[in-house]
């Protein structure tokens, strides 16, 4: 366990060191404009994940998987991660949509009440 810990932290490293790279590239002008270099980090991340998922020698090797998956990926955004299991769910209609509706109702509500929580100084 040890092992895959360290191996993931290590691709999050290099994942979150390459976010912060396309956030400079990419600067949002203002709190009010689209968050172009999120947008872009996110399909990127989706698009990778789609095309690891399809790799055997990555998805097969515990090691491998967790230093590109969990750690590249996972560092880069989290984004990926609910792409792929949304495609694993496709299935399930009902499920997935359930899932994806969920996930940023969820997520957004929890960021709203994290904030609200922070401001009580």
């Amino acid at each position: 366990m040890l092992k895959f810990g360290l191996v993931a932290a290590l691709g999050a490293v290099i994942g979150s060191l390459a976010r912060l790279q396309v956030a400079y590239w990419i600067q949002t002008p203002s709190e009010t404009s689209f968050p172009w270099s999120t947008f872009i980090v996110n399909v990127t991340g989706a698009l990778l994940i789609g095309l690891v998922a399809g790799l055997p020698r990555i998805m097969n090797h515990e090691t491998r998987r967790h230093f590109v998956v969990t750690g590249v990926l996972g560092g880069f955004t989290t984004f990926s991660a609910i792409a792929v299991e949304t495609l694993n769910l496709a299935n399930t209609p009902l499920i997935s949509v359930t899932y994806v509706v969920a996930t940023f109702a969820v997520g957004i509500a929890a960021t709203h009440i994290g904030s609200l929580l922070g401001d009580r100084r």
